[in-house]
């Protein structure tokens, strides 16, 4: 339901939208797929956030090995540096 309020957000308030995702995907209660969906739309609006959200899903030990790699692929897109550092997680 988070996720789907969010989504309205991003032609309406840009940089709520990027905070309410950030929020989403930071937030360990919540699905780790709608997490990582959450993550995914914060690119285009605030890149800073988008890779401290994937930091977060690719060195989270609890969520599915996937799900850690596909955050990790994109996090290597923004900040390859921050990337490098989730090798060993």
């Amino acid at each position: 339901l988070r996720l789907d309020a969010a989504e309205q957000l991003p032609d309406l308030d840009p940089r709520s939208a990027a905070e309410a995702f950030l929020i989403i995907a930071r937030d360990a209660r919540v699905d780790d797929g709608l997490r990582l969906d959450a993550a995914e739309q914060l690119p285009d609006l605030d890149p800073r956030s988008a890779a401290a959200a994937f930091l977060i899903i690719a060195r989270d030990a609890r969520v599915d090995d996937g799900l850690r790699s596909s955050a990790a692929d994109q996090l290597a897109r923004l900040d390859p540096h921050a990337a490098a550092g989730t090798l060993g997680h």
